[in-house]
């Protein structure tokens, strides 16, 4: 796919499009068609109270090192759902392959995240 000389509002609105009709399931009640023609599931917005799954299936992160960011979405309110992975490393990866996927999994499974 190329964006040529696209701005980043509609390169992110196209990317997100893509990725979200990849990976959310299609409810036709709650669908959006987007500019490419793929249907996804909108999400409804974060409020306090929400709980937000945090993992890390790339690169090696410390709960030490979030903290700032912890403090910051637990000062707005929402619930944190720490991934088993955070903290490991294998090399530069924050854990083995399926240490990664199974955490991933873990939170996409979650119909509390």
């Amino acid at each position: 796919m190329y964006f040529g000389a696209m701005d980043r509002k509609n390169f992110i609105n196209t990317v997100g499009g893509v990725l979200a009709g990849a990976v959310l399931p299609f409810s036709p009640a709650v669908a959006r068609q987007g500019g490419d023609g793929i249907a996804y599931k909108k999400p409804s917005y974060l409020k306090p109270g929400d709980t937000i799954g945090i993992t890390s299936p790339a690169g090696a992160i410390t709960v030490e090192e979030m903290q700032p960011a912890l403090a910051v979405l637990r000062g707005w309110g929402f619930q944190l759902k720490i991934g088993a992975a955070i903290g490991k490393k294998d090399f530069t990866r924050g854990g083995t392959d399926e240490e990664r996927r199974a955490d991933l999994q873990d939170m996409l499974d979650d119909p509390n995240v």
